[in-house]
């Protein structure tokens, strides 16, 4: 691993290197604006004097309120440049939400976006609040001077040792917590990514994912402002999918809902297409399908492989690489698992998609398949930080409490990545450690490779009314490739089997009367998961409202929210369960009592990866 750097110096240095390079290129659905690297260093500084001209110094919090933009990178720096502690919001929180963390984090200045200058104020109380587009920008390009570029601490340990970011929770369990970042924690989690990624100076990166989130914070703001590559910030996901080809991007980091829409989209011209054109492209991808395997060897001989790169490849796979620009190199997935049925069909376009796992309080990338490693199926191998060489370690703990690298159990790390805690919420931070490790509540193993998989939360596990213990994501999994179901949740506690919640699209719901669709939903269900345990199978669906952020049933980042799902629709679920024989006791193995949800850790979503499935 390199040496340490403070981010501020870090971003200098590349600066000067790559001074009149394009960095940013921000879409406004029509055109893309430009600025070097020169540009973006000049308005830096004027952001800098303009914070310390407002009393902003080290330690001190700054908030950004704003749908992902340029200005972003500008806010980061510049909190940097002066040792202040960035704090990026969520912009669609709840107003509720909004001003617990303003509360909490308690900053001396509020940045917003004209679009949520509003909510803003409305959510502040007494915290200044400032439009950033009327913030200074530089004149004209600057290189730095490293003489005068210093970190504003008295040391250079003490400075990799400094909070740089909160990132706040998106609260599935309650309400959010400030993960406090170090200067430290990014610098060795970004140094483990890009060797991981290889990212040069030659890459375009197209941006999708919000700052709030560290997983694009690591891997897309500090890998390009450090390696002199492009980013391009799409103007939202139409832009994007009208636009993907003009950005000719090299990589990207998506969740899998973007992945599923891409793929979607093609599936859908390949339909369209006359039937001696649609029978080519089948042919192509049954042949790809018997030569690319869950690792990196091929099956299915020589005359397959034959014919995919010297016929199959060039007259089909190469058009759908073009329509993606033509110069991808790989995806980079994260935040949920990611079905192997579309990494394998990314495979066969030649566009391998790269899961890993990982976790905002570890910075947040964990393990991660690379180019020329990985397995489908799984996140990966470890990422350097972990190795003991670099003063890593992890170890797993299993339900009688045994502690063992061999185990199935919860995952237990240890390392330079590791947050400092949470701000504010000093018990919250003892109880996520055990031992010098962080408890990341992710129950997973490690195969005869070294390749992690993870199963589940511990804390979402169903024990049946039979002693039967489950994660329900691995039936959630299954149950969501449906094209027919959009979301799921399991639910079975203490009950004699499971049952799956769902949300289905609207446009099936209208197709059919609802006797006709539970029936159609009953069947396909079982057919998703005819491969599963005895016990995993579901014995019935219920539809339910589609979940959502306005609601509370989901985050911000779009992960369900279990408990408030069981809490809004508790009458219709015990209704359900009680028609399918269940006998319900109680509320409380339905809803989760409040001051579980006020003690709840909430731990922060899961980020990075290479090749498989991130959490």
């Amino acid at each position: 691993m390199e040496a340490s750097k403070h981010l501020s110096i870090a971003f200098a240095e590349s600066c000067i290197k790559n001074n009149s390079r394009v960095f940013l290129k921000a879409s406004d659905g029509k055109d893309l604006h430009c600025s070097s690297f020169g540009q973006v260093y000049a308005d830096v500084q004027a952001w800098a004097d303009y914070f310390r001209a407002h009393g902003v110094g080290p330690g001190e919090r700054v908030a950004a309120i704003s749908a992902k933009c340029a200005h972003h990178f500008r806010f980061f720096f510049a909190c940097w440049q002066l040792g202040a502690i960035a704090v990026p919001v969520c912009e669609t929180l709840g107003n509720e939400e909004m001003a617990f963390v303003l509360k909490d984090c308690a900053p001396k200045l509020v940045l917003a976006s004209d679009t949520y200058l509003k909510k803003a104020q409305e959510t502040a109380g007494d915290f200044p609040v400032v439009d950033w587009d009327t913030l200074p920008l530089g004149k004209e390009p600057v290189t730095p001077d490293m003489n005068a570029v210093k970190e504003p601490y008295a040391t250079h340990e003490e400075s990799m040792e400094s909070i740089a970011v909160l990132i706040y929770t998106s609260g599935s369990t309650g309400l959010p917590k400030g993960v406090m970042l170090s200067q430290g924690n990014l610098w060795w989690n970004l140094d483990s990514a890009l060797h991981a990624f290889s990212v040069t100076a030659s890459d375009t990166l197209v941006s999708l994912l919000p700052y709030w989130h560290a997983y694009a914070l690591t891997c897309e703001v500090l890998t390009t402002a450090t390696t002199g590559a492009s980013c391009v910030l799409a103007h939202g996901i139409a832009d994007f999918s009208r636009n993907i080809s003009k950005f000719q991007p090299t990589l990207m980091l998506v969740v899998p809902r973007i992945l599923d829409m891409l793929m979607g989209a093609i599936r859908k011209k390949i339909d369209a297409l006359p039937p001696k054109r649609k029978k080519l492209i089948d042919n192509a991808i049954y042949n790809a399908s018997r030569i690319f395997t869950a690792g990196k060897k091929w099956n299915g001989g020589i005359f397959r492989m034959i014919y995919h790169y010297c016929f199959y490849d060039p007259l089909v796979f190469r058009k759908f690489r073009q329509g993606l620009g033509g110069k991808m190199r790989f995806f980079v997935a994260g935040g949920a698992p990611l079905d192997l049925d579309v990494q394998s069909f990314y495979s066969f376009l030649g566009i391998p998609v790269l899961q890993g796992y990982g976790l905002t309080e570890a910075a947040p990338v964990v393990s991660s398949n690379q180019i020329d490693d990985y397995r489908l199926g799984s996140c990966g191998h470890f990422m350097d930080w972990l190795s003991p060489e670099n003063g890593g370690d992890f170890t797993f703990k299993d339900e009688e409490g045994n502690f063992g690298k061999e185990l199935r159990g919860q995952l237990l790390v240890k390392g330079k990545c590791v947050m400092k805690g949470y701000w504010n919420h000093t018990d919250a931070s003892a109880k996520t450690m055990e031992n010098g490790f962080l408890n990341t509540g992710d129950v997973a193993h490690l195969d005869k490779d070294g390749y992690l998989f993870i199963h589940g939360r511990n804390s979402n596990m169903i024990v049946t009314y039979g002693g039967e213990k489950l994660h329900p994501e691995a039936i959630e999994d299954a149950v969501k490739t449906s094209s027919m179901i959009s979301e799921a949740i399991v639910i079975g506690e203490k009950c004699k089997s499971v049952y799956v919640c769902v949300n289905v699209p609207e446009d099936i719901r209208k197709a059919h009367d609802a006797e006709e669709l539970h029936k159609l939903l009953k069947a396909e269900v079982q057919a998703k998961t005819a491969d599963l345990t005895s016990y995993m199978k579901p014995k019935d669906v219920l539809v339910l409202p589609d979940f959502s952020v306005a609601d509370g049933t989901m985050t911000a980042t779009l992960k369900v929210r279990r408990f408030k799902i069981k809490e809004l629709y508790r009458e219709q679920i015990e209704a359900f369960l009680q028609q399918n024989g269940e006998e319900i006791a109680t509320k409380k193995d339905l809803v989760i009592p409040s001051s579980r949800i006020v003690e709840s850790l909430g731990k922060g979503d899961v980020v990075i990866g290479v090749n498989n499935t991130l959490k």
